[in-house]
């Protein structure tokens, strides 16, 4: 390949992986400081606590990532948003729902309640039943839900 198609590879790979992250405050950090190492299926593809995020965003800056001091914050805050753990709605505390999840405190106990008189949540739809949780705020969140 002469070397005009190879840069025409990386820049339409580097296009490619790009897209794959969800708009929001950082995306634009974590593009800079990722895509210069590497694609981003190893960032888009764990499911990690902020704890863990900053851990290995720390690591990375070690090895030499750019992420200044003041956007440190705003890339793991946008990795566990967008990429954190996922919490078990059949096991969690209401502190893990709030936490883990962003749901209020009234809807969190809601669901505990719930769980707790009516058995295991089996499917999506079981939560949406929850008098108390909005619906659309389970499809927001589905992605981050565990049975």
């Amino acid at each position: 390949m002469t070397r005009g198609v190879v840069l025409l590879a990386c820049f339409a790979a580097a296009a490619a992986t790009q897209s794959d992250l969800p708009d929001g405050e950082g995306k634009a950090q974590v593009q800079k400081a990722c895509i210069a190492c590497h694609d981003l299926s190893p960032v888009t593809g764990s499911r990690m606590s902020a704890e863990r995020w900053a851990a290995t965003v720390g690591d990375m800056v070690s090895r030499g990532a750019n992420v200044s001091d003041d956007d440190f914050d705003v890339v793991v805050n946008y990795l566990a948003k967008n990429f954190g753990r996922k919490v078990n709605v059949n096991k969690a505390s209401v502190k893990e729902l709030v936490d883990g999840l962003g749901f209020s405190k009234d809807a969190a106990q809601a669901l505990v309640d719930y769980r707790s008189k009516n058995g295991d949540f089996k499917i999506l739809e079981d939560i949406k039943k929850v008098p108390g949780v909005d619906a659309k705020t389970i499809d927001e969140k589905k992605d981050k839900i565990a049975f």
